[in-house]
C-alpha cells in the first residue's frame, strides 16, 4: 500500500480524513500548507515498515515536507514548522513590500487556529499512545484482576504469559474476560472429573490437615456419598483423633445415621493391624487428628499412616479462609512429611468455601503445587455441601472481585520453582488444548472427522490409503443438510491457480457452516447428475452457487420447487423488458431494499441492496430476481465494490429468503481462497499427503475458520482467543490467522496423543 495524501480546509479536517481512511494507527509522513488547504501524507501502520524500507536515502525533499516519517507524536512540531515554510514557498512573482491590508496575516486568528489544531494533535498522540499500549494494558488489567481475587503475582504472570489479541478488541467485555480467565485457570487446575474414579481405584483414604479445617465433617460427607453409590456395608470409618474432645462422638453420630462401622483405635493400638482387619471393606476413610504444620508430631502421624504398607491415598484438607502464605506453608510441610514417610500427597479438597471472601489463595496454592482438587466443601450439610469441581461454579466465584480487597499478596517469583512452573504450564497448555479440541468437536459439525483424518497422517502409506478409503465409505452415508438447510456449490471449474475444484459444503437452517466437505470429483460427472445425486442423499431446501447455474440446472431446481441463488458478474446478460442487457447497467432501474450490516472478511461493512425482476435468455418463463449490492466499510466509508446475484422467483415472500442467501454466500465467498491457503500450508507440513486427503482437510479447516470468524457466541470468542494464542506472533482474528492456528492445534494435539500412547505402552 502506497502513501496517501489528504487535503482539508484545516489540520483538523485533514486528520479526520486520515483517521477514517487509515485508522488511528496511521503514520503521518508529512504535513504542509498548500493553496487548497492543509495537505497531510500518511501511511497505514501495517505497511509503514515496508514502505519506509523502500524509500531511497537520497530522495529529494519538497519544500515543507518532513525529512523522515513521523507519528502523531511529531505532528504538532511538523505543523509548527509550516509557519516558516510559508515564507519559503516558491512563488510566481516577488511579494509586495507593503501588502495590502486585506491580504495581511491575521496573527490573532492564526494563533488561535494553531492552538486548536495543536490540541487536536495532542489528543491524537494520546489515543495512539494508549492504543500502542493496548496489549500491555489488557495484560496489566487481567493481572490486577487476579491479584484482587487473591492470586499471587507469580501465578498471575505465569498464566498471562501470552495475552491473545482477541482480548483487546471491543468484543472483550468484562464477562468474556472473566470467562477467559476462568478457562485459563481451569486448564491449569488438575481436578477430579469422575467420582467413580476415586472410589473405584482407592481403598483407603486418609484425610490430613491442620486443626479445625473440617476433616471430621468431610469424612462423614465422603462416607455418605459412597453409601449413596454402593451401600453402607462396604465402607468403614476410622478416627485416630485422640486429642480433640468430642471428636469420636461427633463421628459416631454420623456413622450411626449412615449405618456404617466406626473404629476408634487407642493411642497404643497399631493402625496397620486395624486396617488389615478391614481388608474386606471396599473403602476405609481415616479421620486423622488435626496437626499444625509447625507441630513436631506431624511427621510421627504421617509416618504412622505410611507404615501400614497398604496402598493409602493421603488427601489434604485446605482451608479456603486461610491466608495464602499460611496455605503455602501447610502444603509444603505436609508434602515434605509425606515424602519423608515414603508416601505421596497429591490429592486435596478445599473446605470452608462458604466462609472465604477470596478463593484465590487456596486455588493458587493448589495450582502451583500441582495437587489434584477432588472436592469443594461449601457448608455443614452432609452430604449436600460437598461438590465435585466439575459441578461447581468455584472458578467464577474465585474471580468475583465485586468486594474490595484490603489485603494483597506480595509480588515476586521463586527462582527455585521456575522449572515447576514450566512443567505446570506445559501440562496446563495440554489440558487447555484438549478442552479447546473438545469444544470445537461439540460445536462444529464435522470437526471431529477432521481430527480423525488428521490422525491418519502418521500411518505408513499403504495403511494410510486403506484407512482413508474406509473413512470415505463412511463419509458417503453422511447427511449434512436437512430439508431446511443449504448447500454451497463451488464453481464447476478448478479454483484459480489450483488443479482442484472447491468441495461441496453444507449449511444448516441457522446459517452454521459444517466442516465436513464432500469432494466433487467423487460425485457423478456433470452438474445435473451431481444435483440429482445430492438431492437423493443430502436433501437441501436451497442451493447457493458461486456462479450462475446452467439452464438445465435451473429447470431441475424449479421443477423440484427448490430455491437457488447464484453470485454473478456485472457482465452477466439478462432479459429486461424484452431486451438483452448487461446486469451491471440495470442498477438504476432497481428498487431499493435497504441496508444490512454484516461482517465481511474481518471488516464491519454496510451492504446497500436493491432488486429487479429479470429473466434469462432461453428461459423467459422462469421469473428471476436480480440483486444489486454495494459494500462500504463501516468505519471509513470506503467503497468495497459492487456485487450482483440472480435468484429464483421475485415474489415478496421470496425476497427475505433471498437476502439471507446472498448474505450467506457473500460472507463465505473467501472459502476457495482460504482452502487454497490451507492446501499450501498442508504441503509444507506433510508433502506426501494424498491430494484428495489434503483437499478434504484444507476445505474442512477453511470452513471451521469461517465459522469461528463469524460466530458471535461466547464459546466462539473463547475459542478464537485460545487459537490465536497458539501462534508465535500476534494476529488479528482474521480467517487466515484462525486457519493457521487450527493447523497448530491439530499438530500439537496429534503430538500429545502420540506422547500419551507412548507413555501408556511403556508403563508396566
Amino acid at each position: 500500500m502506497s502513501a496517501q495524501r489528504f487535503i482539508g480546509a484545516n489540520s483538523r479536517e485533514a486528520m479526520n480524513q486520515v483517521r477514517l481512511a487509515l485508522g488511528e494507527e496511521a503514520l503521518i509522513l508529512s504535513s504542509r500548507m498548500t493553496d487548497d488547504g492543509v495537505e497531510i501524507t500518511a501511511l497505514a501502520e501495517e505497511t509503514s515498515v515496508q514502505a519506509l524500507a523502500s524509500l531511497p536515502s537520497t530522495a529529494p525533499i519538497e519544500p515543507g515536507d518532513s525529512l523522515m516519517p513521523v507519528s502523531a507524536h511529531h505532528a504538532a512540531a511538523a505543523y509548527a514548522n509550516q509557519i516558516g515554510t510559508l515564507s519559503t514557498q516558491p512563488v510566481d512573482r516577488p511579494a509586495a513590500a507593503n501588502p495590502r491590508p486585506e491580504t495581511a496575516l491575521d496573527f490573532a486568528a492564526l494563533g488561535e487556529r494553531l492552538s486548536n489544531e495543536i490540541q487536536d494533535m495532542r489528543q491524537l498522540i494520546n489515543r495512539q499512545a494508549a492504543h500502542s499500549d493496548t496489549d500491555q494494558g489488557a495484560r496489566s488489567q487481567l493481572i490486577r484482576w487476579l491479584l484482587e481475587a487473591g492470586f499471587s503475582r507469580a501465578l498471575s504472570e505465569e498464566i498471562l504469559g501470552t495475552t491473545p489479541g482477541q482480548l483487546q478488541g471491543p468484543d472483550a467485555t468484562p464477562a468474556r474476560l472473566q470467562a477467559w480467565l476462568a478457562q485459563k485457570l481451569n486448564s491449569q487446575l488438575n481436578q477430579l472429573g469422575d467420582e467413580a474414579e476415586l472410589f473405584d481405584n482407592t481403598r483407603i483414604i486418609a484425610l490430613v490437615g491442620p486443626t479445625g479445617v473440617g476433616k471430621t465433617t468431610t469424612t462423614a460427607k465422603l462416607a455418605a456419598r459412597y453409601v449413596m453409590r454402593h451401600g453402607a456395608s462396604q465402607v468403614a470409618l476410622v478416627t485416630t483423633d485422640n486429642f480433640r474432645i468430642g471428636a469420636h462422638e461427633q463421628l459416631r453420630i454420623y456413622a450411626q445415621l449412615l449405618g456404617v462401622d466406626l473404629h476408634t483405635p487407642g493411642p497404643a493400638a497399631q493402625l496397620d493391624s486395624l486396617l488389615a482387619e478391614l481388608a474386606d471393606k471396599r473403602l476405609v476413610i481415616i479421620d486423622t487428628a488435626g496437626m499444625s504444620q509447625r507441630d513436631q508430631r506431624l511427621l510421627t502421624q504421617i509416618n504412622q499412616l505410611g507404615s501400614s504398607g497398604l496402598a493409602l491415598r493421603l488427601m489434604l484438607v485446605i482451608n479456603a479462609a486461610s491466608h495464602g502464605d499460611t496455605l503455602e506453608e501447610v502444603v509444603q510441610t505436609y508434602r515434605d512429611a509425606a515424602l519423608a514417610a515414603g508416601c505421596r500427597l497429591d490429592d486435596c479438597l478445599i473446605s470452608k468455601c462458604d466462609e472465604a471472601v477470596r478463593l484465590g489463595p487456596a486455588l493458587d496454592t493448589v495450582i502451583r503445587h500441582g495437587l489434584r482438587l477432588n472436592y469443594l466443601s461449601i457448608g455443614q450439610q452432609v452430604p449436600e455441601d460437598l461438590q465435585l469441581p466439575a459441578t461447581s461454579t468455584f472458578l467464577q466465584q474465585a474471580l468475583d472481585i465485586s468486594r474490595p480487597a484490603l489485603f494483597a499478596e506480595k509480588p515476586g517469583a521463586s527462582k527455585a520453582r521456575q522449572l515447576d512452573a514450566l512443567v505446570r504450564g506445559l501440562l496446563g497448555q495440554g489440558r487447555a488444548l484438549s478442552s479447546l479440541r473438545d469444544s470445537l468437536s461439540n460445536r462444529i459439525t464435522g470437526f471431529e472427522q477432521l481430527l480423525d483424518v488428521w490422525s491418519l497422517m502418521g500411518n505408513p502409506h499403504v495403511l494410510l490409503q486403506q484407512r482413508w478409503a474406509a473413512f470415505l465409505s463412511v463419509q458417503e452415508r453422511w447427511a449434512p443438510a436437512r430439508p431446511d438447510g443449504r448447500l454451497l456449490w463451488g464453481a464447476p471449474r478448478p479454483v484459480a491457480g489450483a488443479t482442484w475444484s472447491m468441495p461441496l459444503l453444507a449449511v444448516n437452517n441457522a446459517g452454521q457452516l459444517a466442516a465436513q466437505p464432500w469432494l466433487t470429483h467423487r460425485m457423478p460427472i456433470g452438474a445435473l447428475p451431481r444435483l440429482g445425486w445430492c438431492q437423493s442423499r443430502w436433501p437441501a431446501h436451497r442451493h447457493l452457487w458461486s456462479t450462475c447455474p446452467s439452464l438445465d440446472i435451473i429447470d431441475a431446481l424449479q421443477h423440484n420447487d427448490l430455491g437457488w441463488l447464484g453470485a454473478v458478474k456485472g457482465s452477466q446478460r439478462v432479459m429486461y423488458q424484452g431486451e438483452l442487457k448487461h446486469l451491471g447497467t440495470l442498477a438504476t432501474y432497481s428498487e431499493d431494499f435497504g441496508v444490512r450490516e454484516l461482517r465481511y472478511r474481518s471488516r464491519h461493512v454496510r451492504l446497500h441492496l436493491s432488486h429487479l425482476p429479470v429473466t434469462l435468455k432461453g428461459s423467459p418463463q422462469a421469473p428471476l430476481c436480480a440483486w444489486f449490492g454495494t459494500l462500504h466499510d463501516n468505519h471509513s466509508g470506503q467503497s468495497l465494490g459492487q456485487r450482483w446475484w440472480l435468484a429464483t422467483g421475485n415474489t415478496p415472500g421470496a425476497l427475505k429468503d433471498q437476502v439471507a442467501d446472498l448474505i450467506l454466500q457473500l460472507t463465505h465467498d473467501e472459502l476457495p481462497k482460504l482452502t487454497g491457503r490451507g492446501w499450501a500450508l498442508l504441503i509444507d507440513i506433510e508433502p506426501h499427503l494424498p491430494a484428495e486427503m489434503r483437499l478434504y482437510l484444507a476445505a474442512g479447516l477453511a470452513a471451521t475458520a469461517i465459522r469461528l470468524t463469524h460466530a458471535s457466541d461466547d464459546w466462539a470468542f473463547q475459542a478464537r482467543a485460545q487459537l490465536l494464542g497458539l501462534l508465535p506472533e500476534k494476529r488479528a482474528s482474521h480467517a487466515s490467522g484462525i486457519l493457521e492456528s487450527l493447523l497448530h492445534l491439530l499438530t500439537v494435539n496429534d503430538a500429545l496423543s502420540r506422547m500419551n500412547t507412548t507413555q501408556t505402552s511403556t508403563c508396566p
